[in-house]
C-alpha cells in the first residue's frame, strides 16, 4: 500500500512541479515608453525627400474566424488594422524627414518607400506588430517586430489619450528605424530610388513603350537601364497622371483622417476598458493558479498522511476532499474570467458599429471604401491605364507590337 501511495505521490509531485513552474516561466515585458521621435535638424532638400506609402495593415486574422482566441475581436482589428497605419503616418509627417506621407489601400511598387504590417497582437494593455519597409529599388529597410506594454499611468489622466497615444513609443520607434536606413543612404541612392519608382509607374501605367527602361540585378533589385529623353512627351503625360494618382490618394487620405477622428473616441475607450479588463483577467488567472496550486498541495498532503487508523484516514480523506475543493474553486474563477472576454467582444462588436464605412467622389464618381478598398482602387489604377492609352492611342496589352515612330 504505500508503495503504490508513494508512486502514486511521486506522480502528483512531478504533476504539481509542471504546474508551478508553468506559472513561474511567464515572464513580464518592461515597459519603456521614453523614446524620443528623430526630428529633422534643418529643412531637407526636396532632391533628397522621399515619399512613404504605408498600407493599410494586415488585421492578423485567420481566413477561418472562429479559430481566433476568445480576446481578439475581428470587428477591433479590421479597424484597428486602418487606425495604425494613420498613427503611424501622423508620426512620420511629423519629423520632417519625408515628402509626402500617405496612407494607401494596397502597397504598389511605384512607392519610393512602402510600408506594410501585420498585427500580432493588440490590446489595451499590448500592441506587437510585424514591419516590413523597402524601398522601390527592393532594398529592404526593415523586416521587424515591435512591441510595446504600455502602464495603467497612461490612463489614469482624461487628457492623456487626446495628447498621447498609449503606444506612442512604438510609432516614435519605427520611425527612428526608418529615419536611420534613410540617412545611410548616399545621395545617388535616394535620386535613384525616385528614378525607379518614377519609371516603376510609366511601366504600370504603360509597360509597352517603358517596360524596358528598367532591369533587375542579382540581388533581386531594380535598377535603372535608361531614362527617357529630356521633356519626352510620353512621360509629360506619366507625370501628369501621376499628380492625378497623388490627387486620389490625398482625398482618400483626407476620408481615412475623417475616420481617425471619428474612431478616436470609441476607441480610446475600448482600449482602457481593454486594458482593465486584462488586468482583471490577470488577477483571476493568478489567483485561479494559487488556489489549484494549494488544493494540490492539500491532496499531496493527505496522501502522505499515513492510514494505521481510521481517525487518521478520516482525517486524510478530509484534506483530500478539501484541496480538490480547492482545485475547482479555481477552475470556477478561471469561468469567471470568460465573462470579462464576453465583456470585451460585446465592447468590440458595438464599437465596430460606430465606424461608418468612408464614401468619396473622385473623376465624377463616388466610390465607397467598406470591405473592398483595396478592388476600387485597383478599379481607380485600371482608369488611368485607360486614360493613358486614349491620350496616347497605345494598346493596354504590353504583347501588342506599336509603331516605332509612335514614340
Amino acid at each position: 500500500m504505500k508503495t503504490e501511495a508513494f508512486r502514486f505521490c511521486g506522480l502528483g509531485v512531478v504533476a504539481l512541479t509542471l504546474l508551478v513552474t508553468a506559472c513561474s516561466s511567464r515572464q513580464q515585458v518592461p515597459t519603456d515608453g521614453n523614446v524620443e521621435l528623430v526630428q529633422a535638424a534643418v529643412e531637407i532638400p526636396e532632391a533628397k525627400l522621399l515619399d512613404v506609402g504605408i498600407q493599410v495593415f494586415d488585421p492578423g486574422l485567420p481566413e477561418d474566424e472562429s479559430e481566433l482566441p476568445p480576446d481578439v475581436f475581428p470587428e477591433v482589428r479590421r479597424s484597428e488594422a486602418r487606425w495604425i497605419a494613420i498613427q503611424l503616418k501622423e508620426t512620420l509627417q511629423e519629423t520632417g524627414q519625408w515628402g509626402a506621407v500617405r496612407v494607401v489601400p494596397v502597397a504598389g511598387q511605384a512607392l519610393d518607400v512602402k510600408v506594410t504590417g501585420r498585427i500580432i497582437q493588440s490590446t489595451g494593455k499590448e500592441l506587437v506588430v510585424q514591419i516590413l519597409a523597402s524601398d522601390s529599388t527592393g532594398r529592404v529597410w526593415i523586416n521587424s517586430r515591435y512591441k510595446h506594454v504600455t502602464s495603467g499611468a497612461t490612463y489614469t489622466e482624461s487628457d492623456q489619450l487626446a495628447d498621447r497615444d498609449p503606444f506612442q513609443a512604438l510609432y516614435h520607434q519605427i520611425s527612428n528605424h526608418l529615419v536611420a536606413a534613410r540617412t545611410d543612404l548616399e545621395s545617388d541612392e535616394i535620386r535613384e530610388i525616385r528614378q525607379v519608382s518614377e519609371l516603376q509607374f510609366a511601366a504600370d501605367l504603360a509597360p509597352v513603350p517603358f517596360s524596358d527602361y528598367l532591369v533587375v540585378d542579382r540581388k533581386g533589385r531594380y535598377e535603372v537601364a535608361r531614362l527617357p529623353a529630356a521633356r519626352d512627351p510620353m512621360m509629360d503625360r506619366v507625370v501628369r497622371i501621376r499628380e492625378r494618382e497623388y490627387m486620389f490618394v490625398d482625398t482618400l487620405n483626407q476620408h481615412y483622417a475623417n475616420f481617425y477622428t471619428d474612431m478616436s473616441e470609441p476607441y480610446d475607450s475600448w482600449r482602457q476598458f481593454s486594458y482593465e479588463e486584462q488586468m482583471a483577467l490577470e488577477k483571476l488567472r493568478r489567483k485561479a493558479r494559487t488556489q489549484k496550486i494549494l488544493g494540490a498541495l492539500a491532496v499531496l498532503s493527505a496522501m502522505f498522511a499515513q492510514v494505521d487508523s481510521g481517525a487518521e484516514a478520516a482525517i486524510r480523506d478530509a484534506a483530500a476532499i478539501g484541496g480538490m475543493a480547492a482545485i475547482q474553486a479555481g477552475l470556477a474563477t478561471s469561468k469567471e474570467a470568460k465573462i470579462h472576454v464576453e465583456a470585451l467582444k460585446e465592447l468590440g462588436a458595438s464599437f465596430e458599429a460606430e465606424v461608418e464605412p468612408l464614401v468619396i467622389e473622385v473623376e465624377g464618381q463616388t466610390l465607397r471604401l467598406s470591405g473592398s478598398v483595396e478592388t476600387q482602387y485597383e478599379t481607380w489604377r485600371e482608369l488611368l491605364r485607360e486614360i493613358y492609352a486614349t491620350e496616347t492611342a497605345l494598346p493596354l496589352d504590353p504583347n501588342t507590337n506599336i509603331d516605332p515612330d509612335a514614340r
